[in-house]
């Protein structure tokens, strides 16, 4: 389609023309998108800190009330809500898109799901039940994560293009600290009181959001503004055959790989500093903390720094299969390491191969869609791809690990094996450098 002509000159309008209609249509919408930058970040603060903490805090929690069934626990309850949510995120995302509400279309479901999230960690944190903690994890996670992706969707919808790019870095940024903020947090009230524990990460993220609540215009939506169609309608074209598009189906089958391996590594990692080095609950909530913040910038400059290097040499299957091999690296240190020495070296070569892996294989699937008229739908598509490692490698875990549950040479060395086949699986994709 091409350009809208300038009325006034004929001419078509050129860069600035564009974004500075896009920044005045944004702003009549949405409200003001510098204002609207701010209040995205201060809310990005506390809800990175509830969904990359829980985890850590969940781990935590059930070694306090029994360190010998923790990794069961802790198993069942991750894989069940990371199955839920393979249908929780697209069914939130439709729904909050044909929501009606005088309260606009975000607002009403990061509420919501805040709160919910918030009564279900507080359960945890006053009971022993086993069953009761894995019930009420996966209403909790699935209810913070809805409410976490309704508010991702503004810095989408309330900042024009030529401005997302920035807001993303500095999100990303939150995101690569949160962990390290959420495991002290963690380790510092894991002997305090157990209901702090699991509730401080849910209540920082409902008041790092209450600014964006209060002051984002967040409009309401007359019913022909909504997309038509029902939910089913989604779901209907929403996978693809990897036999008619074999490239896609590698790329996707080796992200599934080597998603295995990172789940493996950072969902049992604290597990692993209590039964393995025999560390206290605490000391292993405050080593988690450390360990993060020690890696924080290689991610972050990897992440960078990784992207870069694929534009200006153009390739992408070799830096893919080489992340892939730097994690499977880190993996076997860490399975053979049996100090918190040894694991940190570990933790640190994996830090590197985990964003080269996340930010070169992006760009190769971009390279790889079907269909650039369903890119959308696609990149839901590739998406799953670390979901389904969430759900299966939870389950299978606790057989790996053996009845005193502390195999993880054994764990470690599977998930090695699958980030090498992962990597093997770059040569056979056709057509990209």
């Amino acid at each position: 389609m091409s350009a809208p002509t300038n009325i006034t000159t004929g001419a078509e309008p050129d860069q600035t023309d564009l974004d500075a209609a896009e920044l005045e249509a944004i702003t009549r919408k949405f409200g003001n998108p510098r204002t609207t930058i701010w209040l995205v970040l201060v809310a990005a603060i506390g809800g990175y800190i509830m969904m990359m903490g829980m985890g850590t805090a969940l781990q935590l929690r059930l070694s306090v009330i029994n360190e010998e069934l923790a990794t069961l626990v802790f198993s069942r309850a991750t894989s069940l809500s990371a199955l839920l949510m393979l249908a929780v995120v697209p069914i939130v995302g439709a729904l909050s898109d044909r929501t009606l509400s005088r309260f606009g279309r975000r607002r009403p479901w990061i509420v919501g799901g805040y709160l919910v999230a918030l009564l279900s960690f507080f359960v945890i944190g006053n009971t022993t039940s086993s069953v009761v903690i894995i019930a009420a994890y996966i209403i909790g996670i699935a209810s913070a994560q809805a409410g976490f992706n309704a508010y991702s969707v503004i810095p989408v919808e309330g900042v024009p293009g030529n401005m997302r790019g920035r807001i993303m870095g500095v999100m990303g940024l939150c995101g690569a600290l949160a962990m390290s903020a959420g495991a002290y947090i963690a380790g510092a009230l894991v002997d305090i009181s157990t209901v702090l524990l699991m509730t401080v990460p849910p209540v920082l993220a409902i008041i790092c959001a209450l600014p964006l609540l209060v002051l984002y215009k967040d409009p309401r939506h007359d019913r022909e503004e909504i997309p038509q169609g029902g939910t089913l309608d989604m779901f209907a074209h929403m996978f693809v055959n990897p036999v008619k598009h074999p490239n896609f189906g590698l790329v996707w089958l080796s992200r599934f790989l080597a998603g295995a391996g990172m789940a493996a590594f950072l969902s049992f990692f604290v597990l692993y500093l209590i039964i393995r080095l025999h560390m206290t609950p605490s000391d292993a909530g405050a080593m988690a903390g450390r360990l993060s913040l020690m890696s924080a910038p290689v991610s972050i400059l990897v992440f960078t720094g990784s992207g870069w290097i694929s534009d200006k040499l153009g390739m992408l299957r070799p830096l893919v299969a080489l992340a892939a091999v730097i994690m499977s690296v880190g993996l076997v240190v860490a399975a053979t390491s049996t100090t918190i020495t040894g694991f940190t070296i570990a933790w640190m070569i994996f830090a590197i191969g985990q964003p080269m892996y996340l930010t070169v294989d992006l760009a190769l699937c971009a390279k790889v869609l079907p269909n650039e008229a369903d890119a959308g739908k696609d990149m839901a598509v590739f998406g799953l791809a670390l979901n389904l490692g969430n759900v299966l490698v939870p389950a299978i875990a606790p057989t790996l690990l053996g009845p005193a549950s502390d195999n993880y040479p054994l764990l470690w060395g599977v998930a090695a094996v699958l980030c090498v086949v992962g990597a093997l699986l770059m040569p056979l994709v056709r057509g990209v450098k």
